[in-house]
Formats: C-alpha cells, sequence, structure tokens
C-alpha cells in the first residue's frame, strides 16, 4: 500500500486539472448573469420609453443568458401585457412565482392577465394573493375591486375601494371605480360626488364624466347627464359608452331621432355595446314596436347571457306580449344570475298567480320577505311584496308609495308602480273594473320609463276590446 501522503500527492495532481476548469466555470456564470444583467437594463429603458416589443426582446435574451432571472420573467411577463398576449404573460408570472412563491408583483400582475382573459375568480384569487403578500398595495385592493364589481360581489368590491382610497386618496381612478359601482348599486348621490371626485384629481380622462352622467340621468337630472356626456365625448370621441349613455338619456326625455343617431354611433364605434343595444330595444319598447323589441333583447341575451338585465328586459317585453311561460322562465334566470333583484320576483308572482298558481307563488315570495326583511334602502320593494303576499291593505300600500320615496323624484315612479301592482292584483281577483280604474292612473302619470306603465297601457288596451 501506498504511504498516505502519496494518496494525497496523487489525488492533488488530479485537482491541478478540475481547479481551472472549476474556475472557468465560475467565469463563465459570471459571464452569463453580466450578460443578462445588460440585456436587462435595455429592456427596461425600452419598456420605459413606449418600445414594449423591443423590451420583450431584450427580456428573452436577459432569460437565455440566466433561466433564473425572477425580474427579466417578470418584466417580459409585464411587456406581453402591455401588448395583449395574456397567455405568453400568465405563463411568464407563472413561471416568476415558481422561482418565488411570495413574489406579490407577479401575484398581482397575473391577475391583471386573468381578468383580461375574463377569468374573475381567478384573477380575484391572485389579488386575494398579492395582499396577503403585500396588505399596504393599493393597487391589488383596486383591482380585486374591480373583478368583485363584474362578479357582482358588491359588499366586497366596496370594502376594497374603500380600503384602497384609504392607502392612497390621490388615485382617481379609484374614486372612478367606486363611483362606478355605487351607480350600479342605486347609491346614486355618492357615486356622483366620487365621480367628481376622479374628475378633480384627472381632469382629462373621459370615464368619471360618464359614469356621473349615467348618475344624473338616473337622479333625472337629464340637463346635467347630457352635460357630462357631451364633455365626455369631447375628451373621447370613440368611446361608445359615451355615445351609449347620452343615447339612454335622449331616449328617456323622448327625444327620440337624436337618440336612435347616438345610439347607432355606439354600435358602430362598438356592434357589442350592451347599452346601446338594450336603449335601442327600449325605443322599439316605447313606440310601440313590441315585436322588434323581443327581436333585440332575444339576440342580445344570446350575445350576454350573463345579463341578469337584459333578461328581465326580454322578460317584460314577453310579458306585455302576454308570452307568459316564456316570460316566467325569463324572469326566473333573472333571479339565478341576481338573487337580490326585487322586481323580477313581482313578475313571477303576476304570472304564476294568472297560471293558476296563488298559493304557490304567494309562498315563495313570501319566504324571500323574509329573508330580506329590515334590509336597508329596499323598503319601498318589500311594501310590493308584502302587498301582493297578501300582508298589506290596498289602501295603505298606495299611500306607502310616497312615503317611502327617498327622492322628490322617485314619488311619482313609485306612484305609478303601486296603481299598476294594485290594478294587476284586482284583475287577478276578478274586478275587471277595479282594475281599469287603477291601471288608468298609472297609464295617466305618464312615467313612460318604467316598465309598470308600459304593462298598464297593454293590460288596459285588452281590458277595453269590444
Amino acid at each position: 500500500m501506498k504511504p498516505y501522503f502519496g494518496r494525497m500527492k496523487t489525488n492533488s495532481r488530479g485537482l491541478t486539472w478540475i481547479f481551472p476548469l472549476f474556475l472557468l466555470m465560475v467565469c463563465s456564470c459570471d459571464v452569463h448573469k453580466k450578460l443578462a444583467e445588460v440585456h436587462f437594463k435595455q429592456g427596461v429603458k425600452k419598456y420605459d420609453t413606449g418600445d414594449h416589443a423591443g423590451a420583450m426582446t431584450d427580456f428573452s435574451d436577459a432569460i437565455a443568458q440566466n433561466p433564473k432571472f425572477i425580474d427579466a420573467y417578470l418584466y417580459r411577463g409585464v411587456s406581453y401585457l402591455s401588448l395583449s398576449n395574456y397567455i405568453l404573460a400568465t405563463k411568464d408570472f407563472d413561471k416568476v412565482i415558481e422561482l418565488d412563491s411570495h413574489n406579490a408583483p407577479a401575484y398581482l400582475d397575473r391577475g391583471l392577465a386573468r381578468q383580461a382573459l375574463r377569468d374573475f375568480s381567478e384573477a380575484a384569487t391572485n389579488f386575494s394573493e398579492a395582499i396577503k403578500l403585500d396588505p399596504d398595495n393599493s393597487d391589488a385592493y383596486k383591482s380585486r375591486g374591480a373583478v368583485r364589481t363584474l362578479l357582482r360581489d358588491w359588499d366586497g368590491a366596496f370594502a376594497d375601494f374603500n380600503e384602497a382610497v384609504r392607502l392612497r386618496s390621490d388615485d382617481p381612478e379609484v374614486y372612478r371605480n367606486r363611483a362606478g359601482l355605487q351607480i350600479m348599486r342605486g347609491e346614486f348621490e355618492a357615486g356622483i360626488a366620487d365621480a367628481t371626485q376622479a374628475i378633480e384629481l384627472n381632469g382629462q380622462d373621459s370615464i368619471p364624466y360618464r359614469i356621473r352622467g349615467f348618475g344624473k340621468m338616473r337622479l333625472k337630472d337629464y340637463e346635467g347627464a347630457l352635460a357630462d356626456f357631451d364633455d365626455a365625448i369631447k375628451l373621447n370621441p370613440r368611446d361608445a359608452d359615451v355615445f351609449a349613455g347620452r343615447g339612454a338619456v335622449r331616449v328617456v326625455e323622448g327625444n327620440l331621432e337624436a337618440a336612435k343617431a347616438d345610439l347607432g354611433t355606439a354600435t358602430r364605434l362598438n356592434p357589442t355595446n350592451l347599452t346601446a343595444r338594450a336603449s335601442l330595444g327600449f325605443v322599439q319598447k316605447k313606440t310601440g314596436d313590441l315585436t322588434g323589441a323581443l327581436s333585440t333583447f332575444t339576440n342580445l341575451v344570446r350575445i350576454v347571457s350573463k345579463s341578469p338585465e337584459v333578461f328581465q328586459s326580454l322578460g317584460y317585453v314577453q310579458n306585455d306580449l302576454f308570452q307568459y311561460a316564456p316570460a316566467l322562465e325569463s324572469m326566473r334566470k333573472v333571479i339565478e344570475l341576481d338573487p337580490k333583484m326585487y322586481y323580477p320576483r313581482f313578475r313571477v308572482w303576476l304570472i304564476r298567480v294568472h297560471l293558476g298558481e296563488k298559493d304557490e307563488a304567494t309562498r315563495e315570495l313570501s319566504a324571500n320577505i323574509k329573508l330580506r326583511t329590515g334590509e336597508e334602502g329596499h323598503e319601498w320593494q318589500l311594501c310590493i311584496a308584502r302587498f301582493l303576499v297578501g300582508d298589506l291593505a290596498e289602501t295603505n300600500f298606495l299611500t306607502q308609495a310616497t312615503e317611502t320615496a327617498t327622492r322628490p323624484t322617485d314619488e311619482a315612479g313609485q306612484q305609478c308602480e303601486s296603481f299598476y301592482y294594485a290594478g294587476m292584483k284586482r284583475l287577478l281577483d276578478g274586478d275587471k273594473t277595479g282594475a281599469i280604474q287603477l291601471l288608468g292612473k298609472c297609464a295617466a302619470s305618464g312615467q313612460d320609463n318604467y316598465a309598470e306603465y308600459s304593462s298598464a297601457i297593454v293590460e288596459l288596451r285588452e281590458l277595453n276590446k269590444p
């Protein structure tokens, strides 16, 4: 056996070959990393100047030099996002999270990509993960609020927007988003206030003007609404939603020719614009073309199969054409899509009673009343429900139409509704004379933007046939 030092000597001679190889590998790795950094910095400069395609190429070169370069994947993903390549963006963000599962920006950006792909639930999950990792990130709350709005989780969205405002009170986009949500929730004054705040922070953004216009329209401030839509069009003359909004105001004002022109412009700019196409359906309905309105809304539900408002509009037209079974199906679909909506439930009750299912209809509506008693802001709707199931006398019900009005502009509309439901209940009870009297009062109210008004007109026409 060779002495120990001899074996060591032999091994030492072997290492004299290994050490240079090891050093060469280390130097090679350093070179690759340095080259990766050069490409990465070039990419950042290009990204900052708006050259997203050029930046993407540089980030890819950086990744080729260093396949574990986290920031290069992140920035390339953001570049893909800017170029609307959401699938490849998602793959890059997946890689970032694989390399660093605590990377909050990657979750946030992956959420934006999933949102763009209309995978709203997955987007919300990513935004929630970003919030867990970075609880002070206002953009994460803002983004989650946006997708929760689309998922109709309005309470969750409102809480997110409030937190985003708390974290960053100078972000006009947060106020803009919260304004849109509040308009949808029926909180028109609060929505208008937020839209105004967004305009004060950034007067060059057309969207807050549009949102404020819709809020003013709902408060029947048509002059103010038109002024806001006009300002929005000046800032962005290619925004289909603005023309659709102005067209909708002109519909409710009765200026149908001008409305058709605006709605036509909106559909040319965006053939799938929901507001424009729905408003065209309302024009048809207001002018008595129920068959045309039926065709419009039937086509719309094929395009936007998840919109409870479109199914409700279809159901109203079907009801006014006395197509009770399809109307019942449409209203059931509304309730499935948004269980919080009241008026479809009233039509379900009326249709079921007409079809001889009064006891079942009353049990169904009574169960919903129990669930929702005490809800703030819906006192009038609960009065209608209680009246239909027999828990509120007609005299008291008609009185509540004015007493529960939260705004002066609501009074006439609620009276119109009260006359319609009272008249329909009389009709279903076999009191034709009383029905004609009450439905006549609804028609005389002139509230032709209410579904109850148009339904009263067709019922009277049928009742007065010789």
